[in-house]
Parts: C-alpha cells; sequence; structure tokens
C-alpha cells in the first residue's frame, strides 16, 4: 500500500502505511527480544508478562484502527489505478496436460498474463500466490482476507480460543457488552481516529 499510495502521488498517506508496517513490528519484537534474554525468576515472568500484555493492547489498537481504514484504502486504490478488486487475482492452476490425438504430443497453450499487470496490486488484494487469504480486497470484513483475519484474531482475543484471556481480553469482554464497535467513518471520527484515506479529488 506504501508503494502503491507513494507512486500515485499521495506521499502523505504512502507514509502512515510505512509508519504501520514499523510500529507493528516494532511493537511485537518488544516482548520476544524480552524472551531472547532469558525469562527464569518470578520477576522477569511477570515483567515477560506485562509486556506481552502491552504488545497485545498495541495490536489490538492497531487492528482496530486498521479494520476502519482498510475499506477507504481499498477504494482509494481501486480509484487511483482504475482497476476492480475483484478481478485482479492470480491465474487459475492449469488442469491436466491436454495431449493432441494425432501427434501424441502435449497441446502447447499461450500463457495468460496475470489480470492487472503489476504482480504488486494482485498480492495487495488477494496475498501471495501462495496464501491468497492475506490480501485486503474490498477492505471490508465480510469479503474475507486480511480484514477477516484482523477481526477473528480481535474475536479470539475477545472470547479466547486456545488459552486465558489476556487483562486485555478480559477488558474487551467486559466493554464489548456496554460498547458497539464503530462501524462507521461519522463513529469513528467521534472516536478521533483518522479514516479519511480517499484522494481528495477523483484521480
Amino acid at each position: 500500500m506504501a508503494e502503491l499510495y507513494r507512486e500515485n502521488g499521495e506521499p502523505d498517506r504512502s507514509t502512515i502505511a510505512s509508519e504501520w508496517a514499523k510500529k507493528l513490528k516494532d511493537n511485537c519484537m518488544v516482548p520476544v527480544m524480552a524472551a531472547r534474554k532469558g525469562v527464569k525468576t518470578d520477576e522477569e515472568k511477570l515483567e515477560q508478562k506485562k509486556l506481552e500484555e502491552d504488545s497485545i493492547f498495541k495490536a489490538a489498537a492497531m487492528f482496530r484502527e486498521l479494520l476502519l481504514n482498510l475499506p477507504f484504502m481499498s477504494s482509494a486504490i481501486q480509484d487511483f489505478l482504475s482497476v476492480d478488486w475483484h478481478e485482479c487475482k492470480w491465474d487459475e492452476p492449469e488442469g491436466e496436460e491436454e495431449i493432441d490425438e494425432y501427434t501424441g504430443l502435449p497441446v502447447k497453450k499461450k500463457k495468460k498474463k496475470s489480470s492487472g499487470g503489476d504482480t504488486r496490486i494482485i498480492e495487495l488484494f488477494w496475498g501471495p500466490k501462495a496464501r491468497q487469504d492475506e490480501g485486503i480486497r474490498s477492505g471490508r470484513v465480510e469479503d474475507g482476507g486480511l480484514p477477516g483475519i484482523l477481526m477473528n484474531l480481535l474475536a479470539a482475543e475477545k472470547s479466547s480460543s486456545s488459552r486465558s484471556p489476556t487483562d486485555y481480553g478480559q477488558a474487551m469482554m467486559a466493554a464489548a457488552s456496554q460498547v458497539g464497535l464503530a462501524t462507521s467513518m461519522a463513529q469513528a471520527e467521534k472516536m478521533g481516529i483518522k479514516v479519511n484515506f480517499k484522494p481528495g479529488g477523483s484521480i
């Protein structure tokens, strides 16, 4: 996203997307680096748990911000690239080799070009070829891909899947019964979250 924004005259939004990537990596590395130093004493274990809780809390806040912004970002990128996310797909794997009935040799087929031309665009919307559930697609949770994965992570943290909820998860469970998630641009802006990732004018 950062590259595509930058190449299409949106340097400010490119910078924000780049900062997200760096922020997530830096955040996750804090408890990892602490664990690599060794956790033996009770005090060290307690400190490690606090670092993990803090990292989870920050990641969850970032995921919520991304979930609000991804639909606007996907729409903006589709607009300035003049593409439709549905059509930017990887080529379907070819079936069995067709044999010419007269020669007995494989029939040579013309190779199709990947739709969209630039494979970065296909990867953005549909994920790497081997992991096609990772793309941003429309940016909406109901269309799956990365937004669906992020929503599942938040839901699992609230309800706990394979481990006991963290302090953050317990707080989220309590808050979920009292406060609805912001589901519109207006609600998000009331919360002070920037969601305007659409270019200023039609491009």
